[in-house]
């Protein structure tokens, strides 16, 4: 009988019948799980499978082919540290349902897995951190996530002229930076590279205009790019938590 132990962070947790829930967590080892808990006290077993909490975790089945079950004991929760603050909890929501719709099952992705760690740490545990400045942290790692799935953003150095600084935009044709000087006639097509993410300070924006480029790169390579390549009518577009947070934050 096939089993493991591990440690994972929920994703989702969905009522199954009377007393079951279906559970969505990212492993430290295994990648993402989906399997089931058959409890008959469901209430007493919610607050433990919060999205964002991390966890214990022991599955086993019958054959390794089924779903099979989960054990879980909490480690930490992060929900509880955040319920006042909605950007944050729409943060961590979209997050947890970024990872559930483009992760593949049963796939190891273990850097995801302590770049999600991390980032739930700040989200959780920096109060005094202002929106903007966790914001970043959050655009980072939807960038992490990309790279993770295959597809890279290069923004170290021009990608026309090799040069590692003056760089201004992304191509997205390419996700590599550009230059002032490579983009030349080609500029007003190019998005623009923010500082936090390697770009060149623009004189006279704001730190809320730096995140909006952050975002629009984020966003069009999760259009563009990923969900193009999915060969899967049922993943068509970005899920709705994620089309929240970015309409949340652009009317920061």
């Amino acid at each position: 009988m096939p089993e493991w132990n591990d440690v994972g962070i929920i994703l989702s947790a969905k009522k199954y019948g009377e007393r079951g829930l279906i559970i969505n967590i990212l492993t430290e080892e295994h990648g993402r799980y989906v399997a089931w808990i058959n409890n008959y006290k469901t209430k007493r077993i919610l607050p433990s499978v919060q999205p964002g909490n991390l966890v214990k975790v022991f599955w086993k089945s019958r054959i390794i082919e089924q779903m099979g079950s989960f054990k879980i004991e909490q480690i930490s929760s992060i929900s509880g540290k955040i319920f006042d603050e909605k950007l944050k909890l729409q943060a961590l929501t979209s997050l947890c349902s970024l990872l559930e719709k483009f992760l593949p099952e049963r796939e190891s992705y273990s850097e995801v897995f302590y770049a999600t760690k991390a980032f739930l740490n700040v989200l959780a545990i920096n109060d005094e951190l202002d929106n903007k400045q966790w914001i970043k942290g959050y655009l980072k790692w939807e960038i992490g996530l990309l790279s993770s799935i295959g597809f890279s953003l290069d923004l170290k150095q021009c990608a026309v002229t090799g040069q590692k600084n003056n760089l201004h935009y992304v191509s997205p044709r390419t996700g590599k930076a550009v230059s002032k000087e490579g983009a030349g006639k080609f500029a007003p097509k190019l998005l623009k590279l923010p500082m936090f993410l390697g770009g060149v300070e623009v004189v006279g924006s704001s730190i809320h205009e730096e995140i909006i480029m952050g975002l629009n790169i984020t966003t069009f390579f999760f259009k563009n790019k990923l969900l193009l390549s999915i060969n899967d009518s049922r993943i068509t577009n970005l899920p709705n938590p994620r089309n929240r947070l970015e309409n949340m934050i652009k009317k920061l």
